[in-house]
Protein backbone atom coordinates (compact mmCIF):
# COMPACT_ATOMS: atom_id res chain seq x y z
CA UNK A 1 0.00 0.00 0.00
CA UNK A 2 1.33 3.42 -0.90
CA UNK A 3 2.15 5.47 2.18
CA UNK A 4 0.43 8.87 2.32
CA UNK A 5 2.75 11.56 3.70
CA UNK A 6 1.56 13.56 6.70
CA UNK A 7 0.03 16.95 6.14
CA UNK A 8 2.49 19.78 6.72
CA UNK A 9 2.18 23.49 7.25
CA UNK A 10 4.54 25.84 5.50
CA UNK A 11 7.93 25.46 7.14
CA UNK A 12 7.63 21.69 7.51
CA UNK A 13 5.63 21.42 10.73
CA UNK A 14 3.53 18.27 10.81
CA UNK A 15 -0.17 18.81 11.29
CA UNK A 16 -2.72 16.38 12.60
CA UNK A 17 -4.90 15.29 9.63
CA UNK A 18 -8.02 15.42 11.84
CA UNK A 19 -7.87 19.23 11.99
CA UNK A 20 -7.52 19.53 8.23
CA UNK A 21 -10.31 17.01 7.69
CA UNK A 22 -12.70 19.26 9.58
CA UNK A 23 -11.67 22.38 7.63
CA UNK A 24 -11.85 20.50 4.32
CA UNK A 25 -15.33 19.28 5.20
CA UNK A 26 -16.72 22.79 5.04
CA UNK A 27 -17.71 23.94 1.58
CA UNK A 28 -19.12 27.36 0.68
CA UNK A 29 -20.04 28.13 4.29
CA UNK A 30 -21.82 24.82 4.86
CA UNK A 31 -20.95 21.49 6.40
CA UNK A 32 -20.48 18.37 4.31
CA UNK A 33 -21.55 15.27 6.20
CA UNK A 34 -18.67 12.90 6.94
CA UNK A 35 -19.91 9.56 8.20
CA UNK A 36 -17.83 7.17 10.25
CA UNK A 37 -17.21 4.17 7.97
CA UNK A 38 -18.95 1.00 9.06
CA UNK A 39 -20.73 2.65 11.97
CA UNK A 40 -24.34 3.76 12.26
CA UNK A 41 -24.32 4.49 16.00
CA UNK A 42 -21.98 7.48 15.86
CA UNK A 43 -22.58 11.03 14.60
CA UNK A 44 -20.24 12.53 12.02
CA UNK A 45 -16.56 12.89 12.91
CA UNK A 46 -16.69 16.44 11.59
CA UNK A 47 -19.64 17.33 13.78
CA UNK A 48 -17.97 15.93 16.89
CA UNK A 49 -14.70 17.76 16.19
CA UNK A 50 -16.55 21.01 15.51
CA UNK A 51 -18.41 20.52 18.80
CA UNK A 52 -15.08 20.01 20.62
CA UNK A 53 -13.73 23.28 19.22
CA UNK A 54 -16.89 25.21 20.16
CA UNK A 55 -16.87 23.76 23.69
CA UNK A 56 -13.19 24.64 24.09
CA UNK A 57 -13.80 28.28 23.12
CA UNK A 58 -17.30 28.58 24.63
CA UNK A 59 -18.05 30.56 21.47
CA UNK A 60 -19.40 29.86 17.99
CA UNK A 61 -17.59 32.89 16.55
CA UNK A 62 -14.18 31.90 17.96
CA UNK A 63 -14.65 28.35 16.67
CA UNK A 64 -15.55 29.72 13.24
CA UNK A 65 -12.40 31.86 13.32
CA UNK A 66 -10.25 28.81 14.09
CA UNK A 67 -11.93 26.74 11.35
CA UNK A 68 -11.82 29.69 8.90
CA UNK A 69 -15.53 29.42 8.06
CA UNK A 70 -18.60 31.51 8.71
CA UNK A 71 -20.31 31.38 12.09
CA UNK A 72 -23.50 30.13 10.42
CA UNK A 73 -21.65 27.01 9.24
CA UNK A 74 -20.56 26.21 12.79
CA UNK A 75 -24.06 26.87 14.16
CA UNK A 76 -25.51 24.57 11.51
CA UNK A 77 -23.04 21.81 12.42
CA UNK A 78 -24.00 22.03 16.10
CA UNK A 79 -27.72 21.98 15.26
CA UNK A 80 -27.17 18.83 13.18
CA UNK A 81 -25.39 17.22 16.11
CA UNK A 82 -28.16 18.22 18.53
CA UNK A 83 -30.77 16.75 16.18
CA UNK A 84 -28.78 13.52 16.06
CA UNK A 85 -28.75 13.29 19.88
CA UNK A 86 -32.26 14.63 20.28
CA UNK A 87 -31.23 17.11 22.97
CA UNK A 88 -29.57 20.48 23.39
CA UNK A 89 -25.81 20.44 23.91
CA UNK A 90 -25.58 24.18 24.65
CA UNK A 91 -27.79 26.62 26.53
CA UNK A 92 -28.00 29.85 24.57
CA UNK A 93 -28.91 33.28 25.93
CA UNK A 94 -27.86 36.93 25.61
CA UNK A 95 -24.70 36.25 27.65
CA UNK A 96 -23.44 33.58 25.27
CA UNK A 97 -23.45 29.79 25.32
CA UNK A 98 -22.93 27.23 28.09
CA UNK A 99 -22.69 23.47 27.94
CA UNK A 100 -25.73 21.54 29.12
CA UNK A 101 -25.25 18.44 31.27
CA UNK A 102 -25.38 16.33 28.12
CA UNK A 103 -22.91 18.70 26.48
CA UNK A 104 -20.44 18.43 29.36
CA UNK A 105 -20.52 14.63 29.19
CA UNK A 106 -19.93 14.71 25.44
CA UNK A 107 -17.20 17.38 25.69
CA UNK A 108 -15.24 15.33 28.23
CA UNK A 109 -15.41 12.20 26.10
CA UNK A 110 -14.72 13.84 22.73
CA UNK A 111 -11.89 15.95 24.14
CA UNK A 112 -10.13 12.90 25.60
CA UNK A 113 -10.71 10.93 22.41
CA UNK A 114 -9.33 13.61 20.12
CA UNK A 115 -6.29 14.04 22.37
CA UNK A 116 -5.58 10.31 21.92
CA UNK A 117 -6.04 10.64 18.15
CA UNK A 118 -3.59 13.56 18.01
CA UNK A 119 -1.08 11.60 20.10
CA UNK A 120 -1.45 8.52 17.89
CA UNK A 121 -0.87 10.62 14.75
CA UNK A 122 2.31 12.07 16.24
CA UNK A 123 3.47 8.62 17.32
CA UNK A 124 3.03 7.27 13.78
CA UNK A 125 4.81 10.30 12.31
CA UNK A 126 7.66 9.88 14.74
CA UNK A 127 8.14 6.24 13.72
CA UNK A 128 9.51 7.54 10.42
CA UNK A 129 12.05 9.80 12.09
CA UNK A 130 14.34 6.79 12.65
CA UNK A 131 16.00 7.06 16.08
CA UNK A 132 15.01 10.68 16.65
CA UNK A 133 12.26 11.44 19.17
CA UNK A 134 10.32 14.62 18.45
CA UNK A 135 9.05 17.05 21.10
CA UNK A 136 7.04 20.12 20.07
CA UNK A 137 6.97 23.13 22.40
CA UNK A 138 5.05 26.38 21.93
CA UNK A 139 6.26 29.69 23.36
CA UNK A 140 5.96 33.37 22.48
CA UNK A 141 8.26 34.83 19.83
CA UNK A 142 10.18 36.78 22.47
CA UNK A 143 10.58 33.74 24.72
CA UNK A 144 11.81 31.70 21.76
CA UNK A 145 14.30 34.38 20.64
CA UNK A 146 15.68 35.49 24.01
CA UNK A 147 15.32 32.43 26.26
CA UNK A 148 14.54 29.07 24.65
CA UNK A 149 16.62 29.02 21.44
CA UNK A 150 19.86 30.22 23.13
CA UNK A 151 19.54 27.28 25.56
CA UNK A 152 18.51 24.53 23.15
CA UNK A 153 22.06 24.17 21.76
CA UNK A 154 23.18 22.98 25.20
CA UNK A 155 20.21 20.62 25.43
CA UNK A 156 21.03 19.15 22.01
CA UNK A 157 24.61 18.39 23.07
CA UNK A 158 23.37 16.27 25.97
CA UNK A 159 20.38 14.78 24.13
CA UNK A 160 21.14 14.40 20.42
CA UNK A 161 18.40 11.77 20.08
CA UNK A 162 15.66 14.35 20.83
CA UNK A 163 14.49 16.75 18.12
CA UNK A 164 12.91 19.83 19.75
CA UNK A 165 10.57 21.72 17.46
CA UNK A 166 9.66 25.23 18.56
CA UNK A 167 6.31 26.71 17.50
CA UNK A 168 5.72 30.39 18.31
CA UNK A 169 2.46 32.10 19.15
CA UNK A 170 1.91 35.55 20.63
CA UNK A 171 -1.68 35.05 21.76
CA UNK A 172 -3.45 32.46 23.88
CA UNK A 173 -6.66 32.99 21.92
CA UNK A 174 -7.67 30.01 19.76
CA UNK A 175 -4.57 28.10 20.85
CA UNK A 176 -5.10 24.33 20.47
CA UNK A 177 -3.07 22.61 23.18
CA UNK A 178 -3.45 19.20 21.52
CA UNK A 179 -1.04 20.21 18.72
CA UNK A 180 2.00 20.44 21.04
CA UNK A 181 3.70 18.47 23.80
CA UNK A 182 4.62 21.43 26.03
CA UNK A 183 3.74 25.12 26.05
CA UNK A 184 4.37 28.31 27.99
CA UNK A 185 1.23 30.49 27.90
CA UNK A 186 1.55 34.11 26.80
CA UNK A 187 -0.81 35.37 29.51
CA UNK A 188 -1.81 34.48 33.04
CA UNK A 189 -5.01 32.56 32.31
CA UNK A 190 -5.40 29.09 33.81
CA UNK A 191 -5.66 26.13 31.46
CA UNK A 192 -8.20 23.67 32.97
CA UNK A 193 -7.07 20.07 32.99
CA UNK A 194 -3.51 20.82 31.89
CA UNK A 195 -0.50 19.56 33.80
CA UNK A 196 1.79 22.43 34.79
CA UNK A 197 5.08 23.11 36.55
CA UNK A 198 6.53 26.45 37.77
CA UNK A 199 9.20 27.34 35.23
CA UNK A 200 10.56 30.58 36.68
CA UNK A 201 9.55 33.61 38.72
CA UNK A 202 8.01 36.53 36.87
CA UNK A 203 10.35 39.41 37.72
CA UNK A 204 9.90 42.69 35.85
CA UNK A 205 12.03 45.85 35.76
CA UNK A 206 12.60 48.81 33.40
CA UNK A 207 15.33 48.61 30.74
CA UNK A 208 16.71 51.03 28.17
CA UNK A 209 19.87 51.67 26.17
CA UNK A 210 22.95 53.01 27.99
CA UNK A 211 22.79 56.16 25.83
CA UNK A 212 19.15 56.86 26.70
CA UNK A 213 19.84 56.33 30.40
CA UNK A 214 22.72 58.81 30.30
CA UNK A 215 20.60 61.39 28.47
CA UNK A 216 18.28 61.76 31.49
CA UNK A 217 20.97 61.96 34.13
CA UNK A 218 23.08 59.75 36.38
CA UNK A 219 21.76 56.28 37.20
CA UNK A 220 20.12 54.89 39.15
CA UNK A 221 17.22 57.25 38.47
CA UNK A 222 14.51 58.04 40.95
CA UNK A 223 11.01 56.82 40.12
CA UNK A 224 10.16 60.46 39.42
CA UNK A 225 12.72 60.61 36.62
CA UNK A 226 11.42 57.31 35.25
CA UNK A 227 7.88 58.67 35.15
CA UNK A 228 9.10 61.53 32.98
CA UNK A 229 10.83 59.23 30.49
CA UNK A 230 9.37 57.84 27.25
CA UNK A 231 7.65 54.69 28.46
CA UNK A 232 7.39 52.16 25.65
CA UNK A 233 4.25 50.03 25.73
CA UNK A 234 2.77 47.19 23.74
CA UNK A 235 -0.29 47.81 21.60
CA UNK A 236 -2.33 44.89 22.92
CA UNK A 237 -5.92 44.09 22.02
CA UNK A 238 -6.01 41.59 24.88
CA UNK A 239 -3.97 42.18 28.02
CA UNK A 240 -1.60 39.32 28.73
CA UNK A 241 1.08 40.46 31.18
CA UNK A 242 2.04 43.41 33.41
CA UNK A 243 1.66 46.99 32.20
CA UNK A 244 3.37 50.16 33.40
CA UNK A 245 0.43 51.21 35.58
CA UNK A 246 0.51 47.84 37.38
CA UNK A 247 4.28 48.00 37.81
CA UNK A 248 4.17 51.44 39.46
CA UNK A 249 1.18 50.40 41.57
CA UNK A 250 3.06 47.33 42.87
CA UNK A 251 5.74 49.72 44.16
CA UNK A 252 3.18 51.97 45.81
CA UNK A 253 3.87 54.77 43.37
CA UNK A 254 1.31 56.74 41.40
CA UNK A 255 1.06 55.82 37.75
CA UNK A 256 2.37 58.40 35.26
CA UNK A 257 -0.01 60.41 33.13
CA UNK A 258 -1.03 58.81 29.86
CA UNK A 259 -0.41 55.27 28.68
CA UNK A 260 3.11 55.61 27.29
CA UNK A 261 4.34 55.31 23.74
CA UNK A 262 2.71 52.32 22.04
CA UNK A 263 5.33 51.41 19.48
CA UNK A 264 4.36 47.86 18.49
CA UNK A 265 2.31 44.77 19.32
CA UNK A 266 5.47 42.60 19.25
CA UNK A 267 7.56 42.45 22.42
CA UNK A 268 10.74 41.58 20.50
CA UNK A 269 10.31 44.78 18.46
CA UNK A 270 9.74 46.76 21.68
CA UNK A 271 13.06 45.48 23.05
CA UNK A 272 14.80 46.58 19.85
CA UNK A 273 13.19 50.03 20.21
CA UNK A 274 14.61 50.22 23.75
CA UNK A 275 18.06 49.16 22.53
CA UNK A 276 17.90 51.86 19.83
CA UNK A 277 17.34 54.55 22.46
CA UNK A 278 13.66 55.24 21.80
CA UNK A 279 12.63 54.99 25.45
CA UNK A 280 12.23 52.65 28.41
CA UNK A 281 10.47 49.30 28.23
CA UNK A 282 9.39 46.84 30.87
CA UNK A 283 11.84 43.94 30.88
CA UNK A 284 11.00 40.43 31.98
CA UNK A 285 14.13 39.10 33.68
CA UNK A 286 14.31 35.81 31.78
CA UNK A 287 14.08 37.70 28.47
CA UNK A 288 16.38 40.67 29.10
CA UNK A 289 19.00 39.32 31.53
CA UNK A 290 21.38 38.28 28.74
CA UNK A 291 20.95 41.66 27.00
CA UNK A 292 21.77 43.47 30.24
CA UNK A 293 24.81 41.26 30.77
CA UNK A 294 25.97 42.09 27.23
CA UNK A 295 25.59 45.84 27.90
CA UNK A 296 22.98 46.28 25.16
CA UNK A 297 20.42 47.25 27.81
CA UNK A 298 20.78 48.74 31.28
CA UNK A 299 18.54 48.96 34.32
CA UNK A 300 18.05 52.71 34.94
CA UNK A 301 16.33 52.18 38.32
CA UNK A 302 17.03 49.65 41.09
CA UNK A 303 13.38 48.77 41.66
CA UNK A 304 11.89 45.54 40.34
CA UNK A 305 8.60 43.69 40.83
CA UNK A 306 8.22 39.95 41.30
CA UNK A 307 4.62 38.83 40.89
CA UNK A 308 2.85 36.13 42.86
CA UNK A 309 2.24 34.14 39.69
CA UNK A 310 5.26 32.38 38.15
CA UNK A 311 5.74 31.53 34.50
CA UNK A 312 4.28 28.06 33.97
CA UNK A 313 5.36 25.20 31.74
CA UNK A 314 2.24 23.32 30.69
CA UNK A 315 1.38 20.00 29.06
CA UNK A 316 -1.96 19.28 27.34
CA UNK A 317 -4.63 17.37 29.26
CA UNK A 318 -5.71 13.84 28.54
CA UNK A 319 -2.45 12.14 27.64
CA UNK A 320 0.74 10.94 29.29
CA UNK A 321 4.05 12.60 28.54
CA UNK A 322 6.45 10.71 26.31
CA UNK A 323 9.86 9.87 27.72
CA UNK A 324 11.45 12.51 25.45
CA UNK A 325 8.95 15.14 26.65
CA UNK A 326 9.77 14.30 30.26
CA UNK A 327 13.49 14.71 29.55
CA UNK A 328 12.96 18.16 27.98
CA UNK A 329 10.57 19.22 30.77
CA UNK A 330 13.03 18.24 33.51
CA UNK A 331 15.89 19.98 31.71
CA UNK A 332 13.92 23.22 31.23
CA UNK A 333 12.86 23.29 34.88
CA UNK A 334 16.51 23.31 35.95
CA UNK A 335 18.03 25.34 33.09
CA UNK A 336 19.86 28.57 33.95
Amino acid sequence: MERVPPYRRGGGEKVCPVSLLVKDGYSHGGMRQIDTPGSTDLPSTQGLTTFAIVSRHHSFSSAAEELEVGQSAVSHAIRQLERWFGCALFDRDHRGIRLTEEGRILADGVGAGLARVHQAVRDVQNLHDLATEVVTISVSTATASHWLIPRLARFKVGHPEIDVRCVTTDSDRNFDTSTVDLFVPVGRARWPGCQRWPLMEETVYPVCSPEYAASLGPTPWSLGVLMGAELLTLQERHRSRMRWSEWFKALGAGAPDGTGVGVTNDYTVLLHAAMEGQGVGLGWHHLVHDLVQQGRLVRPVVESVTTAEPMWLNAPPGRALTSATEVLRDWLLTAD
